[in-house]
């Protein structure tokens, strides 16, 4: 595969996609680029684990690395560490005033199945075999989760994520210490107000954010959650009209600066290219576009930053990145589309792409270890 700057595109194609949005998530700030952090406590590692994201504490000792492996960062009372510790107090107290949706157990799992909600429990808690989050086809489906007290989950236990749910929107708020049994597997961000202990071979995709309280691992796995880079994106052709106001619709794009650097002075360069029997317009003068069946319109845009380097067909566009605008460290830019459906499109789906030039001399981002591979948006 060809490697690609640190940017990739998710469509937010709000077109057919059903749902009720329940709460919001937190603002993490600073600390969305951790994997694993605490504000107040020891960070120790035993054992072969291996994180992706940045790692760190802002006060306590910090031990372990190696023999564990990070690809991130390392920050252990620094001026980042710093400002984490207060995004980690802000992000925890955001979700205390959150209204709940729904008032459960204090035992989840055992092959329960939740919608996208605010859940609220009263005491602490336990996770014990599988549990299933239903994203019910919209893949920017919220659930939060609000445990008063400690939180474990048992051996071998799991969360499944189906129709659209995705970690990066899994969000639990414990009050208390957090124990990840032995060969778990844990998706979303915590975080929590105690210790976060990972026991043997428990995989972590999220984060694990601590107010106070020490981080242990022991030979586990953590990931950090970028942004959803293959969503599978519904749009059958009975939602157009061959003439008429539904036979256009309208979609945006998000592009992603992933891996926290800014763009620099080079121009981004993306194309996007319509299926055969559709037809693409873009304008680099709108400001904001009203989402078709999106629940969020108008959408502000920011069409105005980007130029149209070549437009081969009414199929397709390359667009770059103005002269001195950038992408901001885990920064998000927002695009307008609109689309058509022609009489030459007979079948019932069909596929649209968006691809990021590649930027071999590393002129739109100057931290080589940012790169990541090309991702291409299919399922329209």
């Amino acid at each position: 595969m060809k490697k690609t700057r640190l940017f990739t595109l998710t469509f937010l194609v709000l077109l057919t996609l059903k749902g009720v949005g329940f709460g919001q998530a937190p603002n993490l700030g600073t600390a969305s680029s951790f994997a694993l952090f605490t504000a107040a406590g020891a960070f120790n590692n035993v054992g072969a684990s291996i994180i992706t994201g940045n790692i760190g504490t802002n006060v306590g000792a910090f031990d372990g690395f190696p023999p564990g492996i990070v690809t991130g960062q390392i920050h252990v009372a620094d001026p980042v560490s710093v400002q984490a510790a207060i995004d980690v107090e802000l992000a925890y107290n955001s979700l205390s005033p959150l209204a709940c949706g729904s008032v459960i157990g204090t035992t989840l799992g055992n092959g329960q199945l939740l919608n996208p909600n605010v859940y609220c429990l009263g005491a602490a808690s336990t996770l014990n075999g599988s549990l299933t989050l239903d994203g019910q086809g919209n893949p920017n489906a919220l659930f939060i989760f609000k445990i008063n007290g400690a939180f474990a989950t048992s051996g071998l236990s799991n969360i499944m994520l189906i129709n659209g749910a995705s970690s990066s929107n899994v969000y639990w708020q414990i009050n208390g210490q957090v124990d990840l049994g032995a060969a778990s597997s844990f998706k979303g961000t915590i975080l929590a107000n105690g210790a976060i202990n990972l026991l043997l071979g428990a995989e972590l995709q999220g984060r694990g954010l601590s107010r106070t309280g020490a981080i242990n691992l022991n030979t586990n796995v953590t990931t950090l959650l970028l942004p959803d880079l293959t969503p599978i994106i519904v749009l059958p052709q009975a939602n157009f009209t061959a003439t008429g106001l539904n036979s256009i619709r309208s979609f945006i794009v998000n592009v992603f600066e992933v891996r926290g650097q800014s763009t620099s002075v080079g121009n981004v360069v993306i194309t996007i290219t319509a299926p055969l029997g559709f037809t693409l317009a873009y304008s680099n003068v709108l400001t904001s576009i009203n989402v078709s069946g999106g629940v969020d319109s108008p959408v502000l845009v920011d069409n105005t930053k980007w130029s149209v380097m070549s437009n081969p067909s009414d199929r397709q566009y390359t667009l770059k990145l103005n002269a001195g605008q950038v992408i901001s460290s885990l920064g998000t830019t927002t695009l307008g589309f609109s689309i058509t459906r022609t009489t030459a499109n007979t079948g019932s789906s069909s596929n649209i792409t968006v691809n990021v030039s590649d930027d071999p001399t590393n002129s739109y981002d100057i931290n080589p270890l940012n790169n990541i591979y090309a991702r291409i948006i299919t399922g329209l």
